[in-house]
């Protein structure tokens, strides 16, 4: 059995941000041939699982939130490495300080800072409802200490947020990915997708060597790192297109189903 796994922004969904056609039919094939294909993304498990039952399959394991969050096919955990409570905190104070939206993400728990232009469109990408406590309850509440988040996503102007990866850059139990110029996505510093991706392996009993992952940014290097064999899209940052054994089409051009058609040809 080969492991399939595939970053989702950028790389697996097309430019309506959501899976065309030709990509649903290459992972159902996949999965028809014995193999397992997973998700993996920066995103929550529910906007995970929205994208799979898009596929018509039964539930399959998910790596969530960068890997810190790795999921069996039944939910029950595999791997869970959270944000210190005194790291979100501080990341709280940093954004409150800057005037700049803060969503703390804690498993299905979507705590937005309010119902601003920044929660919506992330609600409209993830097709995900935040939950009904802000992120000014979850930290003043305490929540924050007994469900620690596995991301905590800043959004504003890019000036601002340049301020605020500047100041956490010090704290060594985090790890900052700049997605997009206004974007910057917060996670402990001890996980990462190539951690996923062998936590995932290893639980499947699947061999690295039997691994593909699909990525695009930054955030996907570790994964390719730890694969047998590192996809990235042509419209990849260079640090992934460099770290890639092979190269397909853009994302909007189905890219990872090219792939996996030629795969199964070949196969």
């Amino acid at each position: 059995m080969t492991l399939f796994c595939s970053d989702v922004d950028g790389t697996l969904l097309d430019h309506r941000r959501t899976l065309s056609d030709r990509t649903v039919a290459a992972i159902r094939a996949v999965r028809s041939a014995g193999h397992t294909f997973v998700l993996c993304s920066s995103r929550m498990p529910a906007s995970l699982e929205g994208l799979e039952r898009l596929c018509g399959v039964e539930p399959t394991p998910l790596i969530a939130y960068n890997g810190g969050l790795v999921l069996r096919a039944d939910r029950t955990v595999v791997t869970d490495v959270p944000i210190t409570p005194d790291d979100a905190r501080e990341a709280y104070a940093v954004c409150s300080r800057l005037g700049l939206h803060a969503s703390f993400f804690a498993g299905d728990d979507w705590h937005a800072w309010g119902p601003d232009e920044w929660a919506e469109r992330e609600a409209t990408i993830t097709a995900v409802d935040p939950s009904e406590g802000s992120a000014h309850d979850y930290v003043a509440s305490g929540r924050v200490d007994r469900h620690p988040p596995h991301k905590v996503m800043a959004m504003g102007d890019p000036a601002l947020v340049d301020e605020l990866e500047a100041a956490l850059a010090d704290r060594p139990g985090m790890v900052t990915y700049r997605s997009r110029a206004t974007y910057l996505e917060i996670a402990n510093s001890a996980c990462s997708k190539g951690d996923g991706l062998r936590a995932l392996a290893g639980e499947l009993g699947v061999d690295l060597a039997d691994t593909v992952f699909f990525g695009d940014n930054h955030n996907d290097v570790s994964a390719f790192a730890v694969a047998g064999t590192a996809v990235a899209v042509s419209n990849a940052v260079e640090p992934a297109l460099d770290a890639a054994h092979v190269v397909t089409a853009h994302h909007r051009e189905d890219g990872v189903a090219a792939y996996l058609e030629d795969w199964l040809a070949a196969h």
